[in-house]
């Protein structure tokens, strides 16, 4: 026999304890979202429930299909008498239930959006073929997640009525009670649980003395503008927080043995229901940035063209770099002066803008499990998720959706001795899609020109940033850096890019720049070897300013160059190009590189805008 844990046995989090207590409370609230790091006990928390509630708690698996959630025609009777009826899914079994998903954000958007809406209204019609059914269903919906997993999109966050983050236990004394209390649970399970009978029956009683409390507890006029002045206050969109933060503080009252909500209530109702609805306030102001990069920003702003009117660098009068190399003899401008080695802090983040094209930062959104892209497979490799009607002559027939077309047929067609009779016209074929995985390489200048106004402090706080977005996305990152004579792989495409925070923090810059062999080694790096799989997304971001002086072969840098990139230009690989040219006059060598590579071209100083996000989406994943 299978025992829950104790729900008085949990150590702790008072905030995610409370919020399951308002849910049996108050029959409106409908949803709770438990937030917390891997063994936090999120699982346990939610099961344990079942000690203190007569409900039964029934899984939602994690790869359930649409047909198992909603309902699906009944085959069997379809077949022997051509009726239509409908097999219940797990929304209409759980009516007067709790339903639980683990892992949410893992689960198919779809999957996830119908849950929360089902939840929501209590009801849902299923439509197949020849079918329109209408069920009615109302269950309490747990969910848990990991948020180092991937998030939830806003709106989906908005559906869930309660959400708490776990704490993180930092108390000795805690953690000991947790390990002990796990422990006995273990080795001497109905000893503990006896241990934890009293406590558990006082919750039982006093959920249900709560229950019948409920509709004579009251909120006072004042108390509920309060309410609502939190939600304008947080930019809380919509009155879905409105009503789950005062539908939490009077159950909070009733479960407190008081027939009216007061000030301490609504505190703690705000808490379990507004912090995961509250958004930036439009206006506000950006915080003033370092002093040392003040002047950097400055002369961000003066050059800043309107996001409006930027064109992609194939579209842009773009100077020729023999060109710039004679205006510069012609000015006399003397090359920059040698910068001794010098290691850089790292500067300061900041949120990455979508670099994706709309498509596919859509796809992030959806995919929960890591990896960036979810594209539809053009072979039999990948997850059955869904059936069309044959495209060509297909061998991948989808033999479930085939059968249900052809049931409710049965009876009047001629079967000839078979079980069933299928024609043509019933034929369904698979759809499939599978994960892409995504190996992203940033590939830095560590010259000497990258000490000039210490803008190798800046670029660093670009990488870190962007190896975040790439870590949430579970993205493999490499990082490569060329200066002096050669290029240095400082660390191999991994899916641990905290390896590649630690590197940054070491990268010397001064010497040359090789840019040339900085460029060849990336593109070999992924194009030959473990790295050269064509089923992945490859993408190099070149940060650097483009003023390469290291030829490989004798030739003029610049003419060089030109063959390089006409050679890596068209090998499969993506390419970011991000312009850490400061101060006048610039000669745009960065900008010329993005154009021979067809790449994405923009500053160092506006990656962290959201201006540049429109210009943007159409680049690394679009159809070439």
């Amino acid at each position: 026999m299978n025992f829950l844990f104790p729900f008085s046995g949990i150590v702790g989090q008072e905030n995610a304890k409370k919020a399951l207590l308002c849910s049996l409370v108050h029959e409106d609230i409908r949803s709770v979202l438990i937030i917390g790091d891997p063994g936090s006990a999120k699982s346990t928390l939610v099961r344990s429930v079942g000690t203190i509630e007569d409900k039964p708690i029934q899984t939602i698996p994690q790869a359930v299909t649409f047909d198992r959630l909603m309902g699906m025609i009944d085959l069997e009777k379809a077949v022997t008498s051509g009726s239509i009826q409908v097999t219940p899914g797990l929304l209409e079994e759980g009516d007067g239930q709790i339903l639980y998903a683990d892992n949410v954000n893992l689960m198919e958007e779809g999957i996830v959006n119908n849950i929360l809406n089902t939840s929501d209204t209590g009801h849902f019609i299923l439509e197949r073929e020849g079918l329109s059914h209408h069920v009615t269903t109302r269950f309490t919906f747990f969910a848990t997640m990991d948020p180092a997993e991937g998030e939830l999109s806003p709106g989906q966050m908005d559906r869930f009525d309660l959400c708490v983050r776990l704490d993180r236990i930092d108390e000795t004394e805690l953690r000991a009670e947790i390990v002990r209390n796990q422990l006995k649970f273990e080795t001497k399970t109905k000893s503990f649980l006896l241990e934890q009978q009293h406590e558990t029956d006082s919750l039982k009683e006093k959920v249900t003395a709560a229950q019948d409390r409920l509709p004579y507890v009251s909120i006072p006029e004042a108390l509920q503008d309060l309410v609502s002045s939190l939600c304008l206050e947080l930019a809380v969109e919509g009155q879905r927080g409105d009503l789950a933060a005062t539908r939490a503080a009077c159950a909070l009252a009733a479960l407190d043995k008081r027939d009216e909500v007061n000030f301490q209530d609504i505190k703690e109702a705000a808490l379990l229901a507004l912090e995961h609805r509250r958004r930036e306030k439009p206006g506000c102001p950006p915080p003033e940035p370092p002093e040392e990069n003040k002047e950097k920003e400055d002369n961000a702003q003066e050059n800043r063209q309107d996001p409006d009117t930027r064109q992609p660098p194939e579209e842009r009068d773009e100077p020729h770099p023999e060109e710039e190399e004679q205006k510069e003899q012609d000015r006399g401008i003397p090359p920059p002066p040698p910068v001794s080695e010098r290691v850089f802090d790292i500067g300061a983040t900041f949120e990455v803008i979508r670099y994706l094209d709309e498509q596919s930062w859509q796809a992030t959104r959806k995919q929960k499990s890591g990896r960036r892209t979810r594209v539809q497979s053009t072979d039999t490799s990948g997850h059955y998720h869904a059936f069309r009607l044959p495209v060509k002559n297909q061998n991948d027939i989808a033999i479930d959706a085939t059968l249900r077309a052809a049931a409710p047929y049965q009876r009047h067609r001629k079967r000839n001795g078979l079980a069933i009779s299928v024609t043509k016209g019933d034929i369904r074929e698979k759809v499939r899609e599978k994960k892409v995985a995504h190996t992203i390489l940033f590939l830095v200048d560590a010259s000497g020109s990258m000490g000039v106004q210490k803008r190798m402090i800046a670029v660093k706080g670009a990488i870190l940033s962007l190896l975040h977005d790439a870590y949430l996305k579970r993205d493999r990152v490499g990082l490569m850096i060329f200066r002096g004579k050669d290029a240095h792989l400082l660390l191999p495409p991994t899916k641990s890019p905290d390896h590649a925070a630690k590197m940054l923090k070491t990268i010397p810059t001064g010497g040359m720049t090789p840019l040339g062999k900085g460029l060849i080694e990336s593109c070999n790096l992924l194009t030959r070897g473990r790295f050269a799989s064509t089923d992945e997304n490859r993408s190099i971001v070149i940060l650097t300013d483009g003023r390469g002086n290291v030829p490989i072969n004798g030739k003029s840098p610049s003419e060089e160059l030109k063959e390089i990139t006409e050679k890596i230009a068209f090998t499969g690989i993506r390419y970011v190009v991000v312009d850490t040219e400061a101060g006048f006059p610039r000669l745009g060598r960065a900008q010329v590189l993005a154009g021979n590579l067809n790449a994405l071209y923009f500053r160092l100083e506006e990656l962290g805008t959201q201006g540049l996000a429109g210009s943007v989406q159409n680049t690394i994943y679009s159809p070439r």
